[in-house]
């Protein structure tokens, strides 16, 4: 039993490792706009959450009060907008 038993518990943890791994470095978020800091290139929502902005010409397409769908990466373990999708 304990033969059986040791091969499958790797298998699972080697087979959800990577969705694991993969569910925190990379996502979409929707919210409002709150502010747009270009000189930090990051952009806040009402709800609190601050993204680093990937270009400074992204900043452009975000204005205080739109509702924005971001779709988010984890560079080196700083939140940075990839791409502002359309809500």
């Amino acid at each position: 039993m304990k033969k059986i038993l040791v091969p499958a518990a790797i298998a699972a943890l080697v087979s959800v490792a990577p969705l694991a791994a993969l569910a925190k470095t990379t996502g979409n978020y929707s919210g409002t706009v709150k502010s747009v800091n270009t000189s930090n290139e990051t952009v806040t929502l009402t709800d609190g959450e601050t993204f680093s902005l990937d270009y400074a010409g992204m900043a452009n397409q975000l204005k205080p009060g739109t509702t924005v769908n971001l779709r988010w990466e984890d560079v080196n373990g700083e939140t940075r907008v990839m791409r502002v999708l359309p809500s």
